[in-house]
């Protein structure tokens, strides 16, 4: 994955997350590694940010773990090919007009 599909990427989900956040710290959070004050693991270091993260990540854990192996493959797959779109789309802004 390029670092600019990543980047594009992980916005989303903190400005997604920051807008529809149903938790106040999951919304702080979000916003200040959007704002650049720290990167996530200084935030997620705070025992209040990581309390708020655990009921998400408890229930993707539970999610991914009710897949098989095929549909992990296809998760893999739509996620390789939104980052592929993602490059593709930054490739053609940065080639500009000749």
């Amino acid at each position: 994955m390029s670092d600019y599909a990543r980047q594009r990427i992980v916005d989303r989900l903190l400005a997604h997350l920051e807008a529809n956040g149903s938790d106040e710290h999951l919304r702080e959070l979000a916003a200040g590694v959007r704002r650049g004050d720290a990167p996530v693991r200084d935030f997620v270091a705070n025992s209040s940010y990581a309390e708020a993260l655990q009921p998400g990540l408890e229930n993707f854990a539970g999610w991914y773990d009710t897949l098989s192996d095929s549909d992990r493959a296809e998760q893999a797959e739509q996620c390789r090919q939104v980052i592929e779109k993602i490059d593709e789309q930054a490739a053609a802004n940065d080639a500009g007009p000749i």
